[in-house]
């Protein structure tokens, strides 16, 4: 049985490497940081706080794949909204397609060495 520790070691990788696909998939609306930490907690990510979102926000930014603007908020200061660029869009296309074929390959691995479909293979010594 994998440890805790493993166990958390390989959800922070699988999560670092597809945080930017699903907070730009989330942005397809567009929201304020808080919100998209507020929706990443609703979907199951709870361990994603903050400090994860607040710098990968920047830095998604300054490679052009949001833009930020100030709107009036009803209740205190103004909201910085962060929407898809134009580039953001094409970025978030081009990952959901990569993640959708990577994804169909693994499930095909799985299912076939889950249902014995997969023939034991004679070690070559």
């Amino acid at each position: 049985m994998v440890g805790d520790a493993a166990r958390d070691d390989r959800e922070t990788l699988l999560l670092r490497g597809t945080l930017d696909l699903v907070v730009l998939a989330l942005l397809r609306t567009p929201n304020h940081a808080y919100g998209v930490v507020q929706d990443l907690q609703e979907a199951g990510f709870a361990q994603t706080g903050y400090g994860s979102v607040y710098p990968l926000v920047t830095r998604l930014r300054r490679q052009g794949l949001l833009a930020q603007e100030s709107r009036p908020s009803p209740s205190g200061p103004a909201r910085n909204v962060l929407r898809l660029t134009p580039a953001g869009s094409a970025a978030l296309r081009e990952w959901e397609a990569r993640w959708r074929h990577h994804n169909a390959r693994i499930e095909s691995v799985l299912e076939r060495t889950t249902s014995g479909a997969v023939t034991e293979r004679k070690a070559h010594v």
